[in-house]
């Protein structure tokens, strides 16, 4: 998807705005969580699926631990939408109580990003970790 990057480095500010205006230090994003969130994003595309692992796949703490995340906690937020847009992926997380708790977690440190279009479909993944140590 050409305009991924983009995509990605808007809903980052997006996030980061939010934690800030309430007193929250902002993500740092990783490389290692950006693997892990398009693995999984690929592999949804992939399997033509919805969620956060499919049957006999990795979980979330599988996939950050082997893109190489030292994990210690991890969070997930997936979002499917038709329109390639950040507003689109915020709306629907910023209106569900376990989406908006991820974004505002206070003890999250890292993120990772990915989007990627499925023939139409927009599958936005986010993976927020605490490294260990």
């Amino acid at each position: 998807m050409k305009e991924a990057g983009a995509l990605e480095a808007g809903m980052l500010q997006w996030i980061n705005q939010q934690r800030v205006e309430r007193g929250l230090k902002p993500y740092k994003r990783t490389g290692v969580l950006d693997r892990s969130a398009e693995y999984q994003a690929c592999d949804m595309a992939k399997y033509d699926y919805f969620a956060h692992s499919r049957s006999g796949g990795p979980k979330l703490g599988s996939r950050m631990k082997a893109a190489g995340y030292r994990l210690k906690a991890g969070s997930e937020n997936l979002a499917y939408t038709r329109q390639a847009a950040v507003s689109s992926a915020a709306g629907i997380w910023r209106n569900s109580p376990p989406h908006w708790k991820t974004i505002l977690d206070p003890s999250m440190r890292d993120i990772g990003l990915s989007v990627v279009n499925d023939d139409g479909r927009i599958l936005w993944v986010m993976n927020v970790g605490r490294p260990k140590g």
